[in-house]
């Protein structure tokens, strides 16, 4: 949409009859019964112009976030170190990922007419997918907690770090929280207002009765908002002040191996903390507003919350999207699981082959080796490094060489390297003289004799039988 079509869409006449709703007993010409009209005005303009661009921004910062989301939880997964702050990172990120699908891309899905009407005509989906919105807001937000309570146990008190920094700990802890949520967010089969973000993307509620039940709902709230921010924010300051003193009294005696170790751990979880702190808490304010002025009658300041209310939106959308980037500055083998995991996707999809060298065609890049067989010890000359399995099989054979001049014992050859054989030539010009062996890759198998011809040797790609 062009400036002339955006600015025909907010002009004063468009915006009339809105202006008609909020003030039923006057008019453009007649304000009495609102007398703060042309601020009513501005701000209908201001989220006129705002709507334009909210919805582009809302999908794209959707389709980013499920991305970093989902690669952030695959690295977490293919960790070593499986600790339970990676556990608790893991859920975080997978938390994020389904509240993003939830409570924007569902939200972004009604805006389809015939949708929306399938959906609030289906009374079980719409009403569970409440359930599932209130759920996911409040989950994410206290995995928070319980990380930035983990990471404070550990530095407060170092003897119960073992009996809390444990995989098993961490699974119960989350599963408890996982419990009481769901518990608290059962309300919404039967209320269909809560406190996700609903009336930002303008869309109705679910078709049927419903039983009005503010008590939870303001619970819930608290719950989302004021508990887990002052909570944050309290332990997070005691984090950084133990954090100085230990830096003062105990950094002599620390190994620089177990100083980038723990300041690893607590460097992520203070930026998670700093960052929730930051972008979460002017959203969950401003939905406090609109739930206690939402229930009296339309007056100017629910307006201005609405209309605030998209620009806070868009800021808790992004804390839910940039977790990763705090992930890759912080874990120092986060980068490499990365950077190994698109390599392997770009590479072929042979998996006998992946993550192995690849061999080079014969035909396209012809490579030669020298060996040098002597009484008493034997060489490998070649541009590219050999295999442990060649080296022992020369090895072998020149033992077999001096204990069994006259047997013939092949080795053991492996499926691939039974495709890919080598042209050998040997020259021998006395007995007790080193033998020199030139060879090639070729893709057909040839036999060579020695002079006297009793012995038959076979090269192949990385074994040698005689």
């Amino acid at each position: 949409m062009n400036d002339s079509n955006i600015a025909s869409e907010c002009s004063e006449h468009k915006l009339l009859p809105y202006l008609a709703a909020i003030c039923p007993y006057g008019s453009s010409n007649n304000i009495q019964g609102c007398n703060d009209f042309r601020i009513l005005l501005f701000f209908l303009k201001a989220d006129c112009y705002i709507s334009q661009v909210f919805h582009p921004i809302i999908r794209t910062l959707i389709v980013i976030g499920t991305i970093l989301n989902l690669f952030s939880l695959y690295c977490f997964l293919k960790m070593n170190k499986r600790n339970s702050q990676n556990v608790y990172l893991s859920v975080l990120s997978l938390g994020d990922t389904i509240n993003l699908q939830i409570n924007f891309t569902l939200p972004m899905l009604r805006q389809n007419e015939r949708f929306d009407n399938y959906f609030r005509s289906s009374t079980v989906l719409c009403r569970i997918a409440g359930v599932l919105a209130e759920f996911f807001l409040i989950f994410p937000t206290w995995i928070v907690v319980l990380l930035t309570m983990e990471r404070l146990i550990c530095i407060s008190w170092p003897l119960k770090r073992r009996s809390s920094y444990t995989q098993t700990r961490a699974k119960t802890s989350i599963l408890i929280l996982a419990t009481l949520v769901l518990l608290l967010s059962i309300y919404r089969l039967f209320d269909l207002k809560g406190i996700d973000q609903a009336s930002v993307f303008s869309v109705l509620a679910c078709n049927g009765s419903y039983i009005s039940v503010d008590f939870m709902r303001d619970l819930n709230l608290m719950i989302w908002t004021i508990v887990p921010e002052c909570f944050t924010l309290i332990m997070s300051l005691i984090i950084i002040y133990q954090i100085k003193l230990a830096t003062q009294k105990f950094q002599p005696n620390y190994s620089k191996a177990r100083q980038l170790k723990y300041n690893q751990a607590t460097k992520t979880v203070l930026l998670i903390s700093i960052l929730f702190l930051c972008f979460h808490t002017p959203t969950g304010i401003l939905i406090a507003l609109d739930l206690f002025y939402g229930r009296d009658d339309k007056t100017l300041g629910i307006v201005i919350i609405l209309v605030s209310r998209k620009l806070t939106i868009v800021l808790y959308e992004i804390s839910l999207c940039c977790k990763f980037f705090i992930y890759n500055q912080t874990f120092r083998n986060f980068k490499g699981i990365l950077h190994t995991s698109i390599f392997r996707f770009t590479r072929r999809t042979n998996s006998a082959k992946l993550g192995r060298p690849v061999l080079a065609n014969s035909h396209e890049h012809p490579q030669r080796r020298t060996i040098h067989f002597g009484p008493k010890k034997q060489s490998i000359t070649s541009p590219i490094s050999q295999t442990d399995s060649l080296m022992k099989n020369v090895e072998e054979h020149h033992n077999i060489v001096k204990t069994h001049p006259l047997q013939t014992r092949p080795t053991s050859l492996s499926r691939i390297n039974r495709e890919q054989h080598q042209t050998m030539t040997v020259i021998i010009n006395k007995t007790h003289e080193p033998m020199h062996v030139s060879l090639s890759r070729t893709s057909d198998l040839l036999k060579q004799y020695s002079i006297d011809k009793r012995r038959p040797l076979i090269l192949t790609g990385s074994q040698i039988a005689l």
